[in-house]
């Protein structure tokens, strides 16, 4: 019996080094971003962030990239949720001209700094 449940114990890890050799590909990168906007300039917001949104979704590597606005706090608090296939997919983000043109714009428009957290 023990030999039957050590084959098994030593089988069950064989199959997961197994698993995790085949499983090279890079991490999915996962980013919230929580802005407070000035409430007088939340529609001038709004159409800035459209485009960004429009246009960071034709990125190869974008998975989701959708813009909340939040329920249970100020009307002018809100949330980009982001997906990228990897880390060079989020880089490449990061670097876009339609990413640094939004900043640039909505930079007067914050009530507060950004806060972002990337997983």
């Amino acid at each position: 019996m023990k030999k039957i449940l050590f084959a098994l114990v030593v089988l069950g890890l064989s199959i997961s080094a197994i698993g995790q050799e085949k499983n090279t590909e890079p991490m999915k990168k996962v980013v919230v971003a929580r802005l407070d906007i000035k409430p007088e300039v939340v529609d001038q917001f709004l159409q800035s962030a459209e485009k960004v949104v429009n246009e960071t979704r034709k990125e190869e590597g974008c998975i989701t990239y959708i813009l909340y606005k939040s329920c249970f706090s100020p009307e002018n608090e809100f949330f980009f949720y982001e997906e990228y296939k990897n880390q060079e997919a989020l880089d490449y983000h990061n670097g876009s001209k339609h990413l640094s043109a939004f900043f640039a714009n909505i930079t007067p428009m914050l009530a507060g700094d950004p806060i972002v957290d990337v997983y």
